[in-house]
């Protein structure tokens, strides 16, 4: 053991080392391990629970039931036990290994394979969750839709729709740089610029202006996002896509279109079958 005296405050003597090793050896935990009937392959989901608590804004860990283990994919709706109630939340990651002591309960059922909250927008909801002190999981039920499996299911038998030829600049060309601005947004380039949109006829004005610019992005083989302050303005716009893109090439996404309209246009950009 260790002396202090003769030897030397905090000096080691006697094969205290050694003894010490025995010691952390004797005491080190065993790397816990995920219940009997797990997935052979990443057995711990982290998961984020639907739950508006504080301090329980942080990832759970789960053990992935063989039979889930190719549906628990990250982004995926589950179903867990917690606190003694089923909660829903999302699968956020998939690992080997995790750092709960104790045994990890099972997920209690993928309630979707759908892989609807991917890394970016989980990302943005714990900023703006920062930012404005509140929880993920508010800002989660605001950017992802409820779910409506029916639409699931006809949202798969669309297919992509390919990309849009070289726009006319049309209403960019009142402005100086106007054309060009729409030509280097056409090929992959990311211009800036400062508008003050001119009034004008319907075909000259703002939301018409917008729409030939998402146009271009779709003929560089991107997508555009368009956001405007209002429902009066969602409507222009959505008119004015619809001139200038063509039906099918677009979706809008406001609170007043109701669960399914919603959902159906979530998974439409989510999947890529549009990009606007």
């Amino acid at each position: 053991m260790g002396a202090v005296g003769e030897c030397g405050a905090g000096r080691s003597v006697g094969g205290e080392d050694e003894q010490l090793a025995l010691l952390r050896a004797s005491t080190r935990r065993r790397a816990p391990r995920p219940p009997e009937g797990s997935a052979a392959v990443d057995p711990v989901a982290g998961v984020v629970l639907d739950v508006p608590l504080p301090h329980l804004d942080r990832v759970f860990d789960y053990a992935v039931p063989e039979s889930a283990a190719d549906a628990a994919v990250p982004g995926a709706r589950v179903r867990v036990r917690f606190a003694g109630a089923d909660v829903e939340g999302y699968v956020v990651e998939r690992r080997a290994t995790t750092e709960h002591t104790g045994t990890l309960l099972p997920l209690r059922r993928v309630v979707s394979a759908e892989p609807v909250l991917d890394p970016q927008v989980l990302a943005l909801a714990r900023a703006v969750a920062r930012r404005w002190v509140g929880t993920t999981a508010d800002v989660l039920r605001l950017a992802v839709p409820p779910r409506r499996a029916a639409v699931e299911t006809e949202e798969r038998l669309g297919p992509p729709l390919g990309p849009l030829p070289l726009p006319d600049p049309g209403p960019w060309s009142a402005y100086v740089g106007g054309a060009a601005l729409v030509a280097r947004t056409a090929a992959g380039g990311a211009p800036r610029a400062v508008w003050t949109a001119l009034p004008g006829p319907p075909e000259q004005d703002w939301p018409a202006a917008l729409a030939v610019l998402a146009a271009a992005a779709l003929a560089g083989g991107r997508g555009a996002l368009l956001v405007v302050p209002d429902h009066r303005d969602v409507a222009r716009v959505d008119a004015a896509l619809g001139e200038v893109l063509g039906a099918g090439r677009h979706v809008r996404l406001t609170a007043d279109d109701g669960p399914t309209a919603r959902d159906r246009a979530f998974l439409a950009l989510r999947r890529g079958r549009v990009r606007v």
